[in-house]
């Protein structure tokens, strides 16, 4: 091997040298955002999950809880984050995200709904800034429907609503002096002013009333 083959291997050999040490050097440097980036997510949890165990149909259904991070062995506050509100109605497509909403400053949300179909809600966290993401367990609300209106019940005998005229529901025209009651349409019902008005003729003659031959 000549003089010039050997120099020209020496400097082959101090260039691999440096690029392994600028290499070495380097590494660190572009590895160190990935590495920190990942040493800032922090564990989150939503906390508290909350709503009512029924509802009437039409009523209000009011969820409710808290966005929390992990920091050693403690959860502490998040500061305001975006959670999203899931539903799974009975008998249809699972987790539909029905709507969005901010936390406020301590991570507590509320967000209320019109009751409309019983199914399952639940809550998540995605992932966001330091905090890695996070779910609540599905809360079932069955929704009822609304209780049937009683029906009015009046009564028998009642009093006139005016000087002339008698409730439509007791229409029958009671005058007292005479003990006679009118029907609606006799000669003399609108020339009668009641004392007391009937719901059925029935009632009426209980009260001890004939009726009008006219």
């Amino acid at each position: 091997m000549n003089i010039s083959t050997r120099i020209s291997h020496r400097g082959l050999r101090r260039l691999l040298v440096v690029a392994l040490t600028v290499l070495a050097v380097s590494l660190p440097t572009f590895m160190a955002p990935v590495s920190a980036d990942a040493a800032t997510k922090a564990t989150s949890r939503i906390t508290g999950f909350s709503g009512p165990a029924s509802v009437t149909k039409g009523k209000a259904i009011t969820l409710a809880g808290q966005v929390q991070r992990a920091s050693g062995k403690s959860w502490i506050k998040t500061g305001t984050a975006t959670v999203t509100v899931y539903f799974d109605a009975d008998g249809s497509a699972p987790n539909k995200a029905v709507r969005t909403l901010k936390t406020n400053a301590s991570g507590y949300f509320k967000t209320t709904f019109t009751a409309s179909a019983t199914g399952k809600w639940s809550v998540r966290l995605p992932a966001q800034g330091i905090l890695k993401g996070s779910a609540t367990g599905q809360k079932y609300i069955p929704v009822t429907a609304p209780p049937k209106p009683k029906p009015v019940v009046h009564p028998s005998v009642t009093g006139p609503i005016s000087k002339w005229n008698c409730p439509a529901w007791a229409p029958i025209k009671g005058n007292a002096p005479s003990h006679i009651y009118h029907m609606p349409g006799q000669q003399f019902y609108t020339r009668t002013t009641p004392e007391a008005c009937f719901s059925t003729e029935a009632a009426a003659r209980n009260a001890g009333y004939r009726k009008s031959l006219r």
